[in-house]
């Protein structure tokens, strides 16, 4: 027997080729009815997500360092391992920001400054900017502001009434990297940054720079915006590819808007965004998470195969027809009724690997220690990662990255605020910023621990710092102890402090705990002197020189 094969295209232009025998005009029909039903199928699933049935391209991103940006937020607020970093250093890092100076009362002002700005939230969001871009951009609002200094005088023991007026920040704020434009650095390195305006505000400011009237601008646009900028061509190709448009341009104030990036050549107008190099593994993670979403979709909307009829004993056109009608009418009904040549399967993606845990870990793993910047060796053979190769690796590159943004602060707050001409003659001592935590402890070694107990018995460091070292706030801790004296708890749970010096006998006034009166485990030497007896080699031999018992005859 011969079989003709009839090549042509359906109503809806799909080509195919037809060797069943059947006729032409039937088979294309049927195949166009198919092809509506797959099109239907792929624009609901589409209609259930914002990415596409195969998203390939979300963190495929050219060299563009805006896009960059867009792309690591993306993954900052996607991604579980990511962003999961992002909350754990955060609390790791950040517990608490306090300032210390040698004089109390600028320490106390800048405290109170502190608790009004929220600065520890405020290191906080500075953290997951940084996190995000490796850089932030912070703008300052200055203002005067009354202080009230706390505490007693020492020698009337009566609440202090003293008032100091300052110039000094009373509004911090980030502004987004993603509208703001680093221009040419100087060949010092001298920051100079833009505002990518919008029209709306640039219409705002040419009413302004027209009529000089400053009610066209609001006050924050009057504090930071410095004046329009002129580029030359290239500058202004090269900002073009980005996106950008050099005549929206506005350049800020340094003294009221400033930029902090990770470290960077000076001649460099953005830094390396850290997160760049984890993208190809998302990238991975993304095909991966759309291949099991494909196969479990696909077993979700599955596609029914009815066959009538076997090669030895083919179906009759009139079978066929009245099996097409039968289920168009009892499809959704659980009973379908027909003879031993009916045949029907279900079509679906194979769900053996799908949504495979190891998988996942391989790409978790290689991302989790990108991100927290872990020094490990992926691959086969002997790993040799230890507490001390990751996670005191992991606490100092934290505490890094916790000191530059304590320098950044000190320079642009305390520095700025005491070398401010309004506030000459009100600060004596320009005060340091320390956290909370004071070291990122990781991992648990009990010989450090014992380090610092031997230091602070040694009275070579101060009991805050010791305090600090577990967590504690001496502030608090001090004020505990004080009511727990005072309301007689000591008493009652009998508690006593080593080395105190205070009470009990058996302690040296300094505090140190008075030695044995008599050595060894039994016996020994009674206090208050005494002698032995004296050998009989000692009576019978002569002594030498320096008194001791010769070996001579």
């Amino acid at each position: 027997m011969t079989i003709e094969v009839v090549r042509g295209t359906t109503g809806d232009g799909i080509p195919f080729i037809d060797s069943s025998g059947r006729e032409h005009q039937e088979i294309a029909q049927t195949l166009g009815d198919v092809s509506r039903q797959v099109a239907n199928w792929v624009s609901q699933v589409q209609g259930r997500s914002n990415s596409s049935l195969f998203d390939r391209t979300s963190y495929i991103t050219p060299d563009n360092p805006y896009t960059l940006m867009k792309t690591a937020r993306t993954a900052v607020a996607n991604d579980d391992v990511v962003s999961g970093v992002c909350d754990v250093t955060e609390g790791l890092m950040l517990q608490g920001v306090k300032w210390e100076s040698e004089e109390a009362d600028d320490a106390e002002i800048f405290n109170q400054l502190s608790r009004d700005l929220n600065l520890d939230e405020f290191v906080r969001q500075w953290h997951r900017e940084e996190f995000t871009y490796s850089q932030v951009v912070v703008g300052m609002w200055w203002g005067d502001r009354d202080f009230k200094m706390r505490g007693k005088a020492s020698a009337s023991g009566n609440r202090r009434r003293k008032t100091v007026r300052a110039h000094v920040p009373v509004g911090l704020s980030f502004l987004d990297p993603q509208r703001v434009v680093p221009l040419q650095p100087g060949p010092f390195g001298n920051d100079r940054i833009a505002w990518h305006a919008t029209k709306g505000e640039m219409q705002q400011w040419g009413a302004y720079q027209l009529s000089g009237d400053p009610s066209y601008l609001d006050p924050v646009m009057r504090r930071f915006f410095l004046g329009s900028i002129f580029l030359p061509r290239a500058e202004r190709d090269l900002l073009q590819k980005w996106g950008i448009d050099a005549t929206r341009l506005i350049e800020l104030d340094p003294e009221h808007v400033f930029r902090y990036s990770r470290t960077k050549p000076t001649y460099d107008r953005f830094p390396e965004n850290r997160l760049k190099s984890v993208f190809p593994l998302l990238d991975l993670k993304q095909q991966l998470m759309e291949a099991d979403r494909v196969s479990l979709v696909g077993a979700a909307n599955y596609i029914l195969l009815i066959r009538k009829g076997t090669e030895k004993d083919p179906a009759m056109p009139e079978e066929i027809d009245n099996l097409n009608d039968q289920f168009k009418v009892v499809a959704k009904l659980p009973v379908i009724i027909g003879d031993h040549r009916l045949n029907i399967d279900i079509i679906t993606p194979d769900q053996e690997h799908v949504l495979a845990g190891e998988k996942y870990d391989t790409l978790d793993r290689r991302i989790l220690a990108r991100t927290l910047g872990a020094i490990t060796i992926s691959g086969g053979g002997q790993r040799n990662e230890s507490t001390l190769t990751v996670a005191r690796g992991i606490g100092r590159l934290l505490e890094s990255r916790r000191l530059m943004m304590k320098r950044v602060l000190e320079q642009r707050i305390a520095r700025a605020a005491i070398n401010h001409p309004k506030n000459d003659g009100v600060f004596t001592d320009e005060p340091n910023l320390t956290f909370t935590p004071r070291n990122v402890q990781l991992d648990s070694d009990a010989q450090i621990v014992q380090a610092i107990m031997a230091l602070r018995a040694q009275k070579e460091i101060s009991r805050e710092s010791t305090l600090e070292f577990f967590n504690f706030d001496q502030a608090t801790e001090a004020q505990r102890r004080q009511y727990e004296e005072e309301s007689g708890l000591d008493d009652i749970f009998k508690t006593e402090v080593p080395f105190s010096g205070n009470g009990g006998s058996g302690e040296t006034p300094n505090g140190a705990p008075e030695p044995p009166a008599v050595s060894g485990a039994r016996g020994g030497r009674p206090k208050g002197g005494g002698k032995s007896k004296q050998s009989p080699q000692a009576q019978t031999k002569p002594n030498t020189g320096n008194g001791n018992p010769s070996t001579g005859k």
